[in-house]
């Protein structure tokens, strides 16, 4: 008995030449199969290498043109409320500079700066809001509820607003809470505009207290 083809017990049928001496056809078949089906697989998880390669590099981008998006906007609503807020133009009706102020408020934040850019160029915007350290000449010190202290800028063109009313720099005083904001220019905050924050008005319980 020749027993070239016989399988092991278990093992199945053994691909080889037939008892003819032919290949056989069926493992032919098989063969071609398997090779088609590992190059399927090759292909596959080559492109499925390549999408997650290129899902990385380009998660980057959206984010990267998302903060700018976001940077332009926040300038856009800061220079346009800080233009308003700070007209000194008789014809801007005070329901208007009042929206100003709200926006301003809207904007949230303590403190920050959004650099843009636009015909002209690069231009920066900063604003703080805090209490006032200190007042000296053109100086102002504000200090943010962070412990972030920085100087502005008193400028010719600097608008005081209390309650949405136009007042003078001589109200400004130490302990007083604020809003201020302007344009970056070399380095220096120029604060376009303060805001002087009404100040809050004490409950039962703190007056109650005080008198003990």
């Amino acid at each position: 008995m020749n027993n070239l083809y016989d399988s092991p017990v278990g093992a199945g049928p053994v691909a080889g030449p037939s008892p003819s001496g032919t290949p056989d056809p069926s493992a032919r078949r098989r063969s071609k199969r398997f090779l088609r089906w590992g190059a399927g697989i090759t292909l596959a998880g080559f492109l499925a290498g390549g999408g997650i390669a290129f899902a990385l590099s380009g998660s980057g981008t959206p984010a990267a043109s998302a903060t700018s998006t976001t940077q332009s906007a926040n300038a856009a609503v800061l220079n346009s409320a800080l233009s308003t807020a700070s007209s000194t133009a008789a014809n801007v009706p005070l329901r208007r500079i009042r929206l100003a102020l709200a926006r301003l408020r809207a904007l949230g934040g303590v403190h920050g700066e959004f650099t843009y850019h636009n015909a002209s160029g690069y231009h920066t915007l900063a604003f703080e809001r805090g209490t006032i350290v200190q007042v000296s000449g053109s100086d102002l010190v504000v200090r943010a509820p962070d412990g972030t202290e920085w100087t502005w800028q008193i400028v010719s063109n600097t608008v005081v607003r209390q309650n949405g009313a136009k007042t003078t720099a001589s109200a400004l005083a130490d302990g007083q809470t604020v809003f201020t904001g302007g344009p970056v220019v070399s380095g220096a905050m120029d604060s376009r505009l303060i805001v002087i924050r009404p100040r809050p008005v004490p409950t039962q319980c703190q007056v109650r207290g005080a008198r003990q």
